[in-house]
């Protein structure tokens, strides 16, 4: 499945998303698809190419295409799943169809600043296809941790999952009776689909995994409520952009706000702490406030001594 498909299967689902609960007939969709000559190439949009499409799109996104049959005219069955703020559809349409949208605007280059795609996602495709098609995948793979150019490791696992933290692509995935874990895209050398079927268990929820986790590793600490008090302005940010979905405000003042949290304490949320710097303070668990400490006097002895000019 080549990046060129998705990009046409998002443009499909964002062309009838936009038309809204009235629908839009095929007719248009075609008038639509041929104007977009960088994505069409000018090329007719047939009938059964569109009903490939929409059969794809519910089979890899989840995302029913239907039509009201009395006008011919095709609209998303359940539009709430795309507008679902913590979803994985409202993520897809804020940045692929964004997307879609930057590259038939070529005027407007050098206008509109993005960061980069997520890292490791060359190799997104063919796990989207696996888990699709329940297939195993074989992966050639090189933690940072290991020593020189030349080693690696190769896996074989049922791929389950995917998520995106800090701008990169990450697998969960697991072999026979081991426990899962998380594969990060970006240290994939090589990857291959196996003939070898896997079944996903029925009572497996990829949300619920990480439900108690800040980024994606899943900590073997129980999950604990976790106060911060943050300066009022730093509060802002908060509110606008929860750190989690578990973020309650409990106290607020025109100096600082106490939010609650309840996670599993992780490298991942200490950096995210970190990276606030003076503008919050742990107040709860007593052992991630005591780590906190220790790494803000780790910090202030590298910095301490001669300075340059």
């Amino acid at each position: 499945m080549s990046k060129n498909l998705i990009n046409r299967y998002i443009w499909l689902v964002d062309t009838i998303y936009q038309a809204g609960s009235s629908g839009i007939t095929l007719r248009e969709i075609s008038e639509k698809w041929e104007s977009n000559w960088r994505m069409s190439g000018k090329e007719e949009y047939p009938r059964r190419t569109f009903m490939n499409h929409k059969n794809d799109i519910w089979d890899i996104f989840g995302i029913e295409i239907g039509c009201h049959k009395h006008s011919n005219r095709y609209y998303i069955v359940d539009s709430s799943d795309i507008s679902d703020s913590s979803g994985f559809r409202r993520w897809m349409f804020e940045t692929l169809a964004v997307n879609n949208h930057i590259n038939e605007s070529a005027q407007l280059h050098g206008r509109i600043l993005l960061e980069d795609n997520p890292s490791g996602g060359k190799f997104l495709s063919t796990i989207l296809e696996a888990m699709r098609d329940g297939k195993m995948i074989t992966f050639d793979y090189r933690p940072f941790w290991f020593e020189g150019d030349n080693y690696s490791s190769y896996y074989h696992v049922e791929p389950y999952a995917l998520k995106v933290f800090k701008r990169r692509w990450y697998l969960l995935g697991k072999y026979g009776d081991s426990p899962l874990k998380v594969y990060a895209l970006d240290r994939f050398l090589s990857i291959d689909i196996e003939f070898e079927d896997f079944t996903m268990p029925e009572d497996f929820d990829a949300n619920a995994y990480f439900s108690t986790c800040f980024g994606i590793i899943r900590s073997e600490n129980e999950p604990q409520i976790i106060k911060l008090k943050v300066t009022d302005y730093q509060a802002n940010y908060l509110r606008s952009l929860p750190l989690h979905p578990s973020q309650k405000e409990m106290e607020r003042t025109d100096e600082y706000t106490i939010f609650s949290y309840k996670l599993r304490p992780s490298f991942d949320l200490v950096q995210e702490l970190l990276s606030m710097g003076e503008t919050v303070e742990v107040q709860e668990p007593v052992s991630l406030r005591v780590e906190m400490e220790r790494i803000g006097k780790a910090i202030a002895k590298n910095h301490k001594g001669k300075r340059k000019a």
